[in-house]
């Protein structure tokens, strides 16, 4: 017994004296760049001696378990290593500001040291702001984590995972970023009450950009710049309110948006060089809402498009309903265009314009048929043409034939003779005469 009792006593002075070997290691907290304030905060501004923050999750200069919150600035490089929030139970924010390397690694900010069934404890708020970003690695961002906040921001590299597997997200707003190389899946798998991406340009969002992402409110597409929406980008399901508008778009291909909404979606004041064929056929309603409220509204409004066809504009006509506020086709006036779309006028209705290039300005397609596409109309205009050509031709021949007379007159001379009488001649006789030299005999 008495040994038994001197090796748990032996076992606990271990521990306590791990323990206090392990706080007597300086942590983030006594960097030269950082200092932890009362409120448990890790707070680091590198200057020009020290440009790099490494932040790991043990040994010497780990970050405390006491922090309550990262906040990093002004550094060349940051780097987060794997498991570097694991067990930071306080930890609450991680805010990223004005850094020009960033490199977030896998599972680096994995954090959920609670029950992921119980909504009640509060998550993680992760804000990036005006950095570059060089990666955020697969499975980098996973857990228990409220907001993600990404603004004025380049984006060099994010990957497959990086954010995934999330619980009690409120927020996601990706504002005024510049996305470089954008991989599949890259949102992954959970929960949202609103989704923002506003502002900024993108080379390519790839297929599955979002995969698996339900947004229980808010999905909005704002004042973006993206030259490629690829075939699936959107895999989203149950917003009560979908938003896209004032984007500038170059291709946008076939159910790049495959969103189950709970409402009205609205497609307003964008530009889209080439539409797909079935760009919109990926908008559908949820069947429950269908069932108790009706079909919902597909409204586009006030577009610009030059590539499109009226198949590009199919949409699910068992759960929503189309209503065409504006369409402006980026496209000359012509009979052939107005035939094209005329079906779909005469099934769908609403303002389809086309480029009246006689007066500068659009025109929509029923008031040019009206105007120029009767088959009396555009004879019309053909006698119009035909005759134009032969006043011109006619004016040509006479202005030929009185060029002519002028000259003829300039040929005719005038002869003044020694008399003072003036003879005008027709014809100009040269007699040539030989004068031959004299010789005398002196």
């Amino acid at each position: 017994m008495v040994g038994m009792h001197w090796q748990r006593w032996l076992h606990l002075l271990v521990v306590v004296h791990a323990a206090s070997a392990q706080r007597a290691e300086p942590t983030a907290c006594h960097e030269d760049v950082c200092h932890c304030d009362s409120f448990t905060r890790l707070i680091c501004h590198c200057n020009e001696h020290v440009k790099e923050m490494t932040l790991r999750p043990e040994g010497s200069y780990r970050v405390p378990e006491t922090a309550t919150a990262i906040i990093i600035e002004n550094c060349e490089r940051v780097i987060f290593l794997t498991e570097t929030a694991r067990n930071l139970l306080l930890l609450r924010s991680v805010q990223l500001r004005n850094n020009s390397n960033v490199i977030i690694s896998e599972r680096a900010l994995t954090w959920s040291p609670f029950s992921i069934d119980n909504e009640m404890y509060p998550g993680l708020r992760i804000e990036i702001s005006n950095s570059t970003v060089y990666e955020i690695a697969p499975h980098a961002i996973q857990g228990r984590v409220n907001d993600i906040v990404i603004r004025d921001s380049n984006i060099l590299s994010l990957r497959p995972f990086a954010f995934s597997s999330l619980t009690g997200v409120k927020n996601i707003e990706l504002t005024n970023n510049i996305f470089h190389n954008v991989e599949i899946q890259a949102f992954k798998k959970f929960t949202t009450s609103n989704f923002l991406l506003r502002g900024g340009t993108a080379k390519m969002l790839p297929s599955r950009f979002l995969s698996d992402v339900e947004v229980t409110d808010f999905f909005r597409i704002e004042g973006v710049t993206i030259d490629l929406l690829s075939s699936l980008t959107f895999l989203v399901t149950l917003p009560k309110r979908v938003l896209i508008e004032n984007n500038i778009i170059d291709t946008l291909n076939a159910d790049s948006f495959h969103i189950t909404s709970r409402g009205p979606v609205t497609f307003r004041n964008n530009t889209v060089k080439t539409v797909g064929k079935g760009a919109f056929l990926g908008f559908t309603v949820d069947r429950e809402i269908v069932a108790s409220m009706g079909r919902q509204e597909l409204l586009i409004d006030n577009n610009t498009m030059t590539t499109v066809t009226p198949t590009s504009l199919s949409y699910n006509h068992s759960t929503l309903t189309l209503r065409i506020d504006g369409l402006n086709l980026n496209l000359t006036c012509t009979c052939e265009l107005a035939e094209a779309w005329r079906e779909m006028l005469n099934a769908q209705g609403g303002i389809i314009n086309c480029w009246y290039e006689l007066e500068g300005h659009y025109m929509s397609i029923p008031t040019f048929i009206d105007s120029r596409c009767g088959a009396l109309k555009q004879t019309f205009w053909i006698f119009v043409v035909v005759g134009i050509v032969l006043v011109v031709v006619i004016a040509g021949i006479v202005i030929f034939f009185i060029v002519r007379r002028e000259n003829e007159k300039k040929k005719k001379l005038q002869i003044v003779m020694p008399d003072g009488k003036t003879y005008r001649e027709t014809e100009l006789h040269i007699v040539v005469e030989r004068a031959e030299l004299l010789t005398t005999n002196l």
